[in-house]
């Protein structure tokens, strides 16, 4: 197996891997230099994630630095994301054409707008939502008694939960250039992607149903925005198979 360089160069197999190694070592660095960097504001970003609920609770010993260790991870994750973007666009840029590249290019900056829109909405829309209809049910035989590492992992699961229903536009814009979807065969079964979409949302919602249509409503939209995207990309299709 071998890959032609930019600069006329061939790669071998052991090249692909030792290449893949090193930019997997860079990426390991970025993450763990943003993981200290977070850590080092930890308190900051533990005051942010835990505004909607307020004061928590810790129930062992090494609950509290066990979560803001992994809470520092995930941060320094999401800050290290330039650098892995990057790592990654640098592994394949050379095994690419150039359609294909502005395809990737303009994909990666999709992906990332739509998770970042998705993360956003869940912040101020859902989450406080949610936590406020949950802590609905207390009264005085029923006192909430909330765990830091609990809340972090219901808060997480559900802002990178809804970063990634986000991104359902860019994988119907994938598919539509793979051609394997188009805009017809979306819009003609725009009636049970509607159901499935709002069966989704009784399942991952609180059983209400204003929570059921703050996560339907914007998946709806979502998916007669992935109509859109595929009807654009559709005449693409035809001209990158003349290309070839």
């Amino acid at each position: 197996m071998v890959k032609e360089m930019d600069t006329g160069k061939v790669m071998s197999l052991m090249d692909h891997l030792e290449d893949f190694r090193k930019r997997l070592i860079i990426c390991g660095i970025a993450v763990m230099l943003a993981a200290l960097i977070s850590f080092l504001y930890v308190d900051q970003i533990r005051l942010l994630l835990t505004r909607p609920v307020g004061e928590l609770v810790y129930l062992n010993l090494m609950e509290a630095v066990t979560t803001n260790i992994r809470l520092a991870f995930i941060a320094g994750f999401f800050l290290a994301l330039p650098v892995i973007f990057y790592q990654i666009w640098c592994f394949v840029l050379p095994g690419l054409y150039r359609h294909e590249r502005r395809a990737v290019f303009w994909i990666s900056v999709l992906s990332l707008f739509f998770f970042a829109l998705g993360v956003t909405f869940a912040y101020f829309v859902i989450l406080p939502f949610s936590v406020n209809f949950l802590l609905g049910f207390a009264d005085y035989q029923l006192q909430p008694m909330i765990s830091f590492n609990s809340y972090i992992s219901y808060s997480l699961g559900l802002l990178i939960g809804f970063g990634l229903v986000f991104e359902m536009p860019v994988v119907m814009l994938i598919l539509a250039k793979l051609g394997i979807v188009s805009s017809e065969l979306l819009a003609r079964n725009r009636m049970y992607a509607m159901i499935i979409i709002f069966i989704l949302a009784a399942i991952f919602t609180p059983p209400d149903v204003i929570s059921q249509l703050l996560m339907g409503v914007p998946m709806t939209l979502l998916y007669e925005l992935s109509i859109l995207m595929a009807r654009f990309v559709r005449p693409r299709v035809k001209d990158i198979i003349l290309e070839q």
